[in-house]
């Protein structure tokens, strides 16, 4: 099929069509040794969700492998080379936040490696991986065992995308359906406890991370912000794309709790929080959260992860709120939620959380 009539970028042999399903098609165009290559790099609404500049990327990795010599052959396809290809793919598009790569690299060593590293990806079946997910089955919870085969799924995409392989093997593997729902274990006694002890907590550092994530962040986004982020005039501070599940960057109305907290920290170089013997970034919260569990009388099985239950909770149940308000508080992203309208979803959200905050406060 011939190529539509190209738009043109900023990057330069990158240009792209729009096709009514995949959105933009990023078509990748370079010389070598006077030989003409165009290929198509992603579209818009792939898996990746392909930008411009990922486009380039994409393009010039290509490039090089050809002048290398190096141009994939059935001979390469060996599911460890092709593996770290997609890796490295994954840190240069910055498509995924390091700790999923992380993960990603974990669940590889552990599970992938012993069993198909050897194997030509080309030649692995469904069987194959519904055999590896039955084996999984034996040790690993459903949940566990899903993220592996997503992410193996995730990564035959990728090998498809290039012309690879012309199958995902990962598809259609049946697994046992699970429930995933944890029940919020508190009451609403214990909910204002607990929430009350964070707020008057003797510990600095340990009442100001908590404090931060009662505003619905998750433990992560506190723990990496930095000064750069947080802007005391405004009273606002940002999560950046990296670091939230939204993938762009969210700005957020801070209330007084928190602004009290962050205007008396002398140090606003860096972390926000940081380690007090090693000054970088503070990485262990998990012993703080037990003395605050116990200093809050709260002896149930909470993780510091519920704390955005107890907020969404809150919101839902006890401080009568609409799924989209309390969505906002914690970060959660729809397709109605546009740049258009982000001024309007920070006030959304700083609403909400004031009414939460005084019910818990009561």
């Amino acid at each position: 099929m011939a190529i539509p009539k190209l738009a043109k970028t900023k990057y330069k042999g990158i240009g792209y069509y729009k096709d009514g399903l995949k959105g933009k098609v990023y078509i990748g165009t370079f010389r070598i040794n006077g030989k003409l290559y165009r290929r198509t790099v992603g579209y818009e609404n792939d898996e990746y969700r392909t930008t411009e500049k990922i486009a380039f990327i994409k393009k010039e990795e290509l490039k090089e492998k050809i002048l290398k010599g190096d141009s994939i052959t059935k001979k390469d396809l060996a599911f460890r080379n092709i593996w770290q290809e997609y890796i490295t793919h994954l840190r240069n598009s910055q498509y995924c936040s390091n700790k999923t790569i992380e993960t990603k690299v974990s669940t590889y060593n552990v599970h992938y490696k012993p069993i198909f590293d050897n194997l030509n990806i080309s030649k692995i079946t469904n069987y194959q991986i519904q055999q590896f997910a039955n084996n999984c089955l034996k040790t690993k919870a459903p949940k566990s065992v899903l993220n592996y085969v997503s992410d193996l799924s995730a990564f035959f995409n990728y090998a498809i995308r290039y012309k690879l392989i012309n199958e995902n093997p990962a598809k259609n593997i049946d697994l046992p359906k699970f429930d995933n729902e944890r029940v919020y274990p508190l009451t609403v006694e214990e909910s204002k406890k607990l929430f009350n002890t964070i707020l008057n907590y003797h510990e600095e550092l340990y009442r100001g991370v908590f404090t931060f994530l009662l505003q619905g962040r998750r433990k992560e986004e506190v723990l990496n912000i930095t000064w750069d982020m947080i802007d005391l005039e405004k009273k606002e501070y940002t999560i950046r794309y990296e670091e939230n599940k939204a993938r762009k960057n969210m700005t957020y109305l801070m209330n007084d709790e928190l602004y009290d907290i962050l205007i008396n920290i002398e140090d606003k170089e860096g972390y926000v929080f940081k380690s007090p013997k090693t000054k970088g970034k503070l990485e262990n919260i998990r012993h703080a959260w037990k003395r605050i569990k116990l200093t809050a009388g709260i002896e149930k099985d909470m993780t510091i992860h519920e704390l955005r239950h107890l907020l969404g909770y809150t919101l839902l149940n006890e401080a009568n709120q609409t799924e989209e308000v309390t969505a906002a508080v914690l970060g959660q992203t729809t397709k109605k939620a546009t740049k258009r309208y982000a001024k309007v979803r920070q006030n959304v959200a700083a609403l909400g959380l004031k009414k939460a905050f005084e019910y818990l406060k009561e």
